[in-house]
């Protein structure tokens, strides 16, 4: 026995799991801009390749000058190389981008204008999205302000910027002089970054509230783009727009894809033609029988309608079918497509002829068709033999034979209803026979202009009801074209019924003082990537492989007061909408290979990440961070997401502490300090008012599923990246010496970061795992100005107070003063760089230990740090070990990663933190103190600067140092050798 599924059951759970996924349909989008605030301070941007247009305007003109030969050998093996090797940053694109305008040196402004348009007509405009025609138009209705913001030219855009009824363009400029183009950029390139502060600069010339605005766009590069307005929609998009759009809970709309035909739609287009001529030669042979030329059209007519509207997999839906028992009438319709001689052969079934351009005529089949049923055919460039190859449709009316015409004279090129021609409104006036307009709505996304294959689908049609014209005259014949025309935008407008703003052919009026609906903040742009990266998978591997590499990032804070507990538990729900990488948990693929995915989970429990302590008295500092360091060693729960906090009460003199522990794949110090910036307050008081951002939509994906997406995406990409390689070594052939040099440097850098090292102190080698905590406090300027004194940055000489703390530490255990190996994380960040993740690398130090001056190991550990930053094994991890880390079982990980961070005695970080006052629920933050993981070694120092205090916090090996108050009373005095410095 099975069960059933209840009615509609299918439904429902289709439009759940769009509603897991953000997925919008074409309905949606509208209905939202309809439900949005009207006006011109609105804006709509659109990116327009791969959004407004299925594909690339540039491939348009390529084909072109191909075909003319007016690119030459160079620049377009420049084209194909840059391709290969892909377009990922602004030099990429602005290197793509010169290769292509280099074809249009030395023509003229007009010429280059006149080539974008005929290039939209002939082709560009048929792979124009109905989907996007029909948003922009919403927001034209809406009386929004509508701009085309594209990295192409003015000459790729400004055509379907008129054909859609478009004021503004942002587009990237070309150079002209004298009315010539050189062949160069006119200015900045609007591609990432560049689009998005035109957008910026755009909105403030034009008074637009961003907030309040609308972008589309399909780009991975366009997220900076999105992100300039309040209201983000991607479109179409990638696998990394996808993703970003799952992380900032923006909208995912699909459009049908243009131009994209297989066999099936081949075989469905012959066997189309094929049923409409067979239907119509099999319709003549016996509608002859009965001897009437009449009825033999018209069952032709009628089998070519049905036999090849069911074999080319057409089907219509009609509303005013009615309607089409008026006969004789006009029958009017708007021309899109070539299908619509199917469509109206279906849904007239006869009794009727048509008019039609002369040279279908001399087509093959269908030119003996249309003469057979006496089709009129006109001369489109002679007015004169138009009109009078129309006077026998009038003869044909008044003998009972209706007449069939498109107002518009031609195909439009866009989904835009063109201009009517009279010339039908006088046949229909002079016959005395009523109009009946036929409004075709997406014959054209079945079957575009210029296309020559079906692709299967629905075409909707609306029949209006029939017109009279038994009261025209001639001098008012303009007014009723104008009246008809106007009947078949409303429809075409209002076709779903949905709105009852009145649609007008100008725009609307602007109602700039309704009141704006409150729009939910946008998510941080922190941790935005949906897989970890290497450095991230060896971290998170090698705790899975040993305990001991846990790798706990924790951040101490300390508050004037105890804030709110409701306050604060609401904070941290607040938080997790605004960093959705903190309702995220780990998936790992099948097997235990590949990269770990991040999976937003369906419900955040705040119970399990959001602690309470009270700490007896007298709540001193060595009892909280007794505290904090059984919390921060405690391993993070690896099904959930990877944070936890703990509020700590009952400190001396009222004050609390804050704790925040994160899994260091989540992010490295920089990055977490990067989020508490931006999710601490600059004052106590907070806005409840404000509106809260959405929870993350959820995801779903399995361990199986996550294994076969990266190995699928593997396999694609290997060919293309081997080419890649390919192309990169042979432009590296022209500077040998140059490439040998990388290569030695690389090779040395590998053998420091791989190769155990030497120097190691014997009095820290014991290792036992559990973890012990100590501060200590230092005034920023006063380090600062100890380092400046002996030429070094406050980097430096915080690493030399560290260096003499563990000296001294030796000193008074009676070790040999010789050498110690410190590990110092290179932070890879650039500035364009996502905030969040991971992007550091790692050098090692052999320091002497027995460098009792200040001044000298300040000015030892300057020339390390500068040689190391230039040579250090940053593109190790990366370049040799980053393609196959993924692929390394998790014992192998913990293996290499023991070897590699378990050799340093002792990791050294020094990280800017936030300059003004922050509170947090209420409380102001006095102090910072991070802690970092031991991944093996023997202690983590690191520095973290809070307004004027450089906060620093000590993770110990109990084990390794045994004596941590004494070790503890070193690094002060380390610390206080170097600030002395600085008062010399």
């Amino acid at each position: 026995m099975t069960a059933e599924t209840p009615p509609g059951g299918g439904l429902r759970e289709q439009a759940a799991a769009m509603a897991r996924t953000n997925v919008w349909t074409e309905e949606q989008l509208i209905a939202d801009v309809e439900a949005a605030p009207p006006g011109r301070r609105v804006g709509a941007f659109f990116d327009f390749d791969g959004t407004v247009i299925d594909g690339y305007s540039l491939a348009a003109f390529a084909r072109h000058h191909l075909r003319s030969l007016e690119v030459t050998p160079t620049d377009l093996g420049q084209l194909l190389l840059t391709g290969l090797r892909g377009v990922t940053t602004e030099e990429d694109f602005e290197r793509f981008t010169v290769s292509g305008m280099r074809a249009w040196a030395g023509r003229s402004e007009d010429e280059l204008a006149e080539l974008g348009e005929r290039l939209f007509v002939q082709g560009i405009a048929g792979s124009l999205y109905p989907e996007a025609w029909r948003l922009v138009t919403a927001h034209l209705q809406a009386g929004h302000t509508v701009v085309l913001a594209s990295s192409a030219t003015r000459f790729q855009v400004e055509p379907a910027a008129r054909a859609l009824g478009v004021e503004h363009v942002l587009v990237s400029p070309v150079e002209i002089v004298d009315g010539v183009c050189t062949g160069r950029p006119g200015g900045p390139l609007l591609w990432r970054a560049g689009k998005a502060a035109a957008v910026r600069a755009f909105a403030e010339e034009h008074g637009i509230d961003l907030l309040q605005s609308y972008a589309y766009s399909n780009g991975d590069e366009d997220v900076p783009f999105l992100r300039t307005v309040g209201r983000a929609r991607a479109l179409n998009p990638g696998r990394g727009l996808t993703a970003a759009a799952r992380h900032y809970s923006w909208p995912v709309a699909r459009f049908r894809r243009r131009g994209r035909t297989g066999a099936t739609d081949l075989a469905r287009t012959v066997a189309g033609i094929g049923g409409m001529l067979g239907g119509f030669t099999t319709g003549l042979a016996v509608g002859a029988l009965g001897g009437s030329r009449r009825e033999a059209v018209d069952l032709g007519l009628t089998l070519a309608g049905e036999l090849g509207s069911a074999l080319a997999g057409v089907r219509l839906d009609v509303q005013g079918a009615e309607h089409l028992a008026t006969r004789p009438a006009v029958f009017l319709f708007n021309h899109q497509s070539q299908l619509d001689v199917l469509i109206l052969a279906k849904l007239l079934r006869g009794g009727f002829t048509g008019v039609a351009k002369k040279e279908l005529a001399r087509t093959p089949g269908f030119g003996l068709a249309f003469r057979l049923a006496d089709v009129a055919f006109v001369d489109r460039s002679d007015p004169a033999q138009a009109r009078r190859a129309l006077e026998p449709a009038v003869q044909r009316l008044q003998e009972g034979i209706s007449l069939v015409i498109a107002p518009e004279g031609t195909r439009s090129a866009t989904p835009t209803l063109g201009p009517f021609k009279k010339g039908a409104f006088h046949v229909a006036m002079q016959a005395g026979v009523p109009i009946v307009p036929v409004v075709i709505r997406n014959a054209g996304e079945l079957m575009w202009r210029g296309a020559t294959v079906v692709t299967a689908g629905t075409v909707q049609v609306r029949v209006l009801p029939p017109v009279p014209t038994t009261d025209w005259r001639a001098e008012d014949i303009e007014q009723h074209v104008a009246e008809v025309r106007d009947s078949y935008l409303a429809t075409l407008a209002n076709w779903s019924g949905r709105t009852q703003r009145p649609v007008v052919a100008e725009s609307p009026t602007v109602d700039d003082g309704a009141p704006a609906p409150a729009v939910p903040a946008a998510p941080l742009d922190w941790g935005t990537s949906p897989e970890m990266n290497p450095i991230e998978t060896a971290m998170w591997r090698a705790e899975a492989a040993d305990p001991r590499l846990r790798a706990n990032v924790t951040l101490l804070e300390v508050l004037d007061t105890a804030p709110d507990w409701a306050r604060f538990r609401g904070a941290h729900e607040w938080a997790s909408r605004m960093v959705p990488r903190m309702r995220q948990r780990v998936v790992e693929p099948a097997l235990g290979v590949g990269a770990p995915r991040w999976v937003t989970v369906e419900d955040l429990d705040l119970d399990r990440h959001v602690h309470r302590v009270r700490l007896e008295d007298p709540g001193s500092m060595r009892q909280l961070l007794d505290v904090v360091g059984e919390f921060s060693s405690a391993l993070l729960d690896r099904d959930r997401p990877l944070w936890e906090v703990m509020l700590v009460e009952g400190l001396a003199d009222g004050r609390a502490a804050y704790v925040v522990k994160t899994h260091h794949s989540t992010t490295d110090g920089l990055g977490a300090v990067q989020l508490m910036g931006l999710l601490h307050r600059r004052g106590p008081e907070t806005d409840p008012a404000r509106p809260e951002p959405p929870a993350p939509v959820p995801g779903e994906v399995s361990r199986v599923g996550a294994l076969t997406e990266q190995l699928v995406g593997t396999a694609r990409s290997v060919p293309l990246a081997a080419l890649r390689r390919g192309v990169e070594a042979l432009g590296t052939l022209r500077h040998p010496r140059e490439v040998a040099t990388q290569a030695l440097d690389a090779a040395r850098a590998a053998t420091r970061t791989l190769a155990p090292p030497r120097g190691s102190s014997p009095l820290l080698a014991p290792r036992g795992g559990d973890w012990h905590f100590e501060v200590l406090e230092v005034p920023l300027a006063d380090l600062k100005a100890g380092a400046k004194a002996a030429g070094g940055s406050l980097n430096d000489g915080f690493l030399a107070a560290v260096l003499g703390g563990f000296r001294r530490y030796h000193e008074r255990s009676g070790a040999p003063l010789e050498t110690m190996t410190i590990g110092i994380p290179i932070s890879l960040r650039a500035r364009d760089d996502a905030q969040g993740g991971n992007r550091f690398t790692g050098a090692r130090f052999t320091a002497p230990l027995g460098e009792a001056d200040p001044a000298a190991r300040v000015s030892t550990i300057r020339e390390f740090v500068l040689s190391a930053r230039e040579t250090s094994a940053g593109g190790v991890t990366d370049d040799l070990l980053g393609p196959v880390l993924h692929w390394i079982p998790a014992p192998v990980v913990g293996a290499l990663s023991g070897r590699v961070t378990g050799a340093n005695d002792v990791q050294v970080s020094n990280m800017p933190g936030v300059t003004h006052p922050v509170w947090i629920a209420g409380s102001r933050i006095l102090r910072m103190f991070p802690f970092g993981p031991l991944p093996g070694c023997a202690a983590m120092v690191t520095l973290l600067s809070h307004e004027d205090t450089c906060c620093i916090g000590v993770n110990l090996d109990a084990a390794a140092v045994t004596d941590p108050a004494g070790l503890v009373a070193d690094l002060q005095a380390g610390l206080d050798e170097v600030v002395a410095l600085g008062r010399r």
